[in-house]
C-alpha cells in the first residue's frame, strides 16, 4: 500500500477526521465561488473600460473638472460645490458622455497628506485608449492649448503646476549662434535612442547655461520648451533630484536655475577654503546630484538644463563632458541682437553707437525711453561685459552626434 493510499484509508476510517477534511474542503469551494463574480467583474471592468486618474497637483485638473460639469448626465450625478461663483461637479460618482461614449466619474479629497488634495477618476466604456487622449485634449480650454504646464518639485516631489503661455524664439535676445546651436543639438538628441544604444551609451541630455544675471538664460530656456512641445518640470531644492528625475516622461524638459545657489555643497572645496571636512558639514546633496544626472538612477530620455551666473562655484565633476553635454555660455548682446531687439521695440532700424549690455538692460531702456534717447544712451559705456572676455562673442561649435 502506498504512503497516499494509507493516508487515504485513515482518513475514510476516522470519522473526526473525515468530518474536518470534508468541513474544510467545503469552506474552500464556497470561498472559491464566492470570489468568482468578483474576479469576473474586476476582469470585464479592466477589459472593457479605459481609466484615467488626475489630481489637484496637475495643471489639468482644473480643466478636466470644467469639462466634466459640461457633460455629465444630471440625473445620475446630483452632488455639486460651490467654486468661483458657479456650480460645479461635486463629491462623489456621476456618469457622462463624450463624443457619444458613456464615461463614468468619481471625484474625492484626500485629507492624508500634509496639503489635501483632489482626484478625479475617469472611466470610459472601451478599450480604445485614444478616446482617454482625446478627452484631455478637449478638456483645455483654447488659450490653454497655446501653452506649457510648469510643475514645480520640492524635497518631497510636487508642490504643484501652473501654466505659461507658449514664447517663440525670435521673442528671445541672445546670439543666434547660441540659439542654433541649441536647437540643432536637441533636435538631434530626441531622434538619436537607437544612435545611443548601439554604442552603449546612456541617452540623455544635460545643459548648464552661464553668463551674467539677465542676458535671457530663463527666457531662452521657456522658448525652447515652447518650441519643441516639452513641459517644464522645475526643480526648487536638490535634495530629491533622483526621484525627480524618475517622474519625467518624453515630453519633459528638467529645468534647475541658479543651481549654485541651491546649496552650498555644490564644490568639494569650502567657501572659506577649508576644504572637504567644511563641506560635509552642510549636508551636501553633490553625490546625489552627481548621480541623478550620470548614474546608475538615470533614466533613458532624460533631458535637464541648469542655469548659472557663476560656473567656477560648480563641482568639477558637474560639468565635465558625460554628465554635462553642452556648456553654454549666455553674454551681453552682440551689435546685431543689439539692433534687432530695438527694431523689435521701435519699428525702425539704429543704434549706431553700442556697448555690449544684457538684454534686461536694454529692455528697461527701450521700454522707458525714446529712440533717441535709447541712442544716446547705447553710446555711452556699457554697465555689463564679459568678465576677461572681448565683445565679440565667439561661435559655439555645432553639435555632433
Amino acid at each position: 500500500m502506498s504512503l497516499i493510499e494509507a493516508i487515504t484509508a485513515a482518513f475514510a476510517s476516522n470519522p473526526y477526521l473525515a468530518g474536518g477534511v470534508g468541513t474544510l474542503l467545503a469552506g474552500s469551494v464556497l470561498y472559491v465561488l464566492r470570489a468568482v463574480p468578483e474576479t469576473i467583474g474586476e476582469f470585464i471592468g479592466t477589459a472593457l473600460w479605459t481609466r484615467v486618474s488626475i489630481e489637484s497637483l496637475s495643471s489639468e485638473y482644473a480643466d478636466v473638472d470644467s469639462f466634466i460639469e459640461k457633460r455629465r448626465i444630471n440625473f445620475f450625478s446630483r452632488s455639486l460645490e460651490l467654486k468661483e461663483g458657479a456650480l460645479q461637479t461635486g463629491f462623489g460618482s456621476g456618469w457622462g458622455t463624450y463624443d457619444g461614449r458613456l464615461f463614468s466619474y468619481a471625484k474625492a479629497r484626500s485629507t492624508q497628506q500634509v496639503v489635501p488634495y483632489e482626484t478625479i477618476n475617469v472611466a470610459f466604456l472601451t478599450r480604445d485608449r485614444s478616446i482617454a487622449e482625446s478627452f484631455l485634449r478637449d478638456s483645455q480650454p483654447e488659450d490653454r492649448r497655446n501653452s506649457i504646464s510648469v510643475t514645480l518639485y520640492g524635497p518631497n516631489g510636487s508642490t504643484g503646476s501652473l501654466r505659461r503661455n507658449k514664447r517663440s524664439l525670435d521673442t528671445v535676445f541672445v546670439e543666434d549662434a547660441v540659439k542654433t546651436r541649441l536647437v540643432d543639438r536637441i533636435t538631434w538628441f530626441i531622434g538619436s535612442e537607437q544612435w545611443h544604444a548601439e554604442r552603449g551609451i546612456p541617452w540623455k541630455l544635460g545643459i548648464i547655461l552661464h553668463g551674467p544675471p539677465g542676458t535671457g538664460k530663463t527666457s531662452l530656456i521657456h522658448a525652447l520648451a515652447s518650441t519643441f512641445g516639452f513641459n517644464i518640470k522645475y526643480i526648487k531644492s536638490l535634495h530629491g533630484l533622483g526621484a525627480a528625475f524618475m517622474h519625467g516622461t518624453s515630453k519633459d524638459l528638467f529645468v534647475i536655475e541658479d543651481i549654485d545657489t541651491m546649496s552650498g555643497g555644490l564644490n568639494r572645496a569650502g567657501a572659506d577654503g577649508t576644504g572637504a571636512a567644511a563641506v560635509a558639514q552642510q549636508s551636501s546633496p553633490l553625490h546625489e546630484v552627481l548621480n541623478a544626472m550620470d548614474g546608475m538612477q538615470t533614466p533613458d530620455g532624460l533631458k535637464f538644463i541648469a542655469t548659472t551666473n557663476h560656473i567656477g562655484r560648480l563641482d568639477p565633476a558637474i560639468i565635465r563632458p558625460g554628465r554635462i553635454d553642452e556648456v553654454v555660455e549666455i553674454g551681453p548682446l552682440d551689435l546685431t541682437s543689439a539692433r534687432r531687439m530695438y527694431k523689435a521695440f521701435y519699428g525702425r532700424d539704429g543704434i549706431r553707437t553700442y556697448s555690449p549690455r544684457t538684454g534686461a538692460e536694454l529692455q528697461v531702456m527701450f521700454s522707458t525711453m525714446t529712440a533717441e534717447e535709447a541712442e544716446v544712451a547705447l553710446a555711452a559705456p556699457g554697465r555689463t561685459t564679459r568678465a576677461g572676455a572681448s565683445h565679440e562673442p565667439s561661435t559655439p561649435a555645432a553639435p555632433s552626434p
